[in-house]
């Protein structure tokens, strides 16, 4: 398929586009009539009615990220003061990379991350939280064998205070500044030899190395 910049030019003035041309137009876009796959979305999002004692105090977010999708660009669904915030993430299997500060300052509650991620990068899921109605935050993180890098801020999460554990998988070999910052933590698992000197571990939480 073609992107719209290598169509513009087959339609310039002066030129005379082939049947081929217009085909190529033609399938880089869906008819009105087409079904349009979850797979063939960057991302597919459903609206959520936070209801609090009966009360609808405005809407969360859930989205799917698709198979087809390796990477999420910086700043991509970051929180940008709407009246709703994303709580909810599916990843797909394929996905490589998390880009800086893709998820910054949403609500999301539980993290999972598929088995082919392998960079989670500077504050991408940073600073999570409710920023609407109350105080709630992230509350479990599970992190997949295959990942390598987690970048600085990753998981600064301040406002915290349910997730108590962590286990970082024998294959991450880098895990950057104030990476862990999330003040509830009582227990860590982690790699023999993985420095997390300055990862933002609670001074009173347990690291175990394996």
């Amino acid at each position: 398929m073609k992107t719209k910049e290598e169509l513009r030019l087959l339609f310039e003035n002066g030129d005379k586009p082939t049947q081929e041309n217009f085909w190529e137009w033609l399938d880089s876009y869906w008819h009105k009539d087409e079904k349009i796959s979850d797979n063939s979305i960057d991302s597919v999002e459903k609206v959520i009615p936070v209801i609090i004692d009966g009360v609808i105090f405005g809407h969360a977010i859930s989205i799917s990220i698709p198979k087809n999708a390796k990477e999420i660009k910086q700043t991509a669904f970051q929180y940008s003061g709407f009246n709703s915030q994303i709580i909810e993430v599916n990843f797909s299997e394929g996905l490589e990379k998390i880009g800086i500060a893709a998820f910054f300052s949403q609500n999301i509650k539980k993290i999972k991350t598929p088995s082919t991620l392998k960079v989670i990068d500077d504050s991408a899921f940073g600073e999570q939280g409710n920023m609407i109605n109350s105080s709630d935050s992230l509350e479990e993180i599970i992190l997949n064998e295959g990942l390598i890098r987690i970048g600085d801020r990753a998981f600064n999460c301040p406002r915290a205070t349910i997730i108590e554990n962590l286990h970082i998988p024998s294959s991450v070999t880098l895990v950057g500044q104030n990476a862990f910052a999330i003040p509830s933590l009582k227990t860590v698992s982690a790699p023999a030899g993985l420095d997390l000197s300055s990862a933002g571990i609670p001074a009173t939480a347990t690291i175990t190395y394996r």
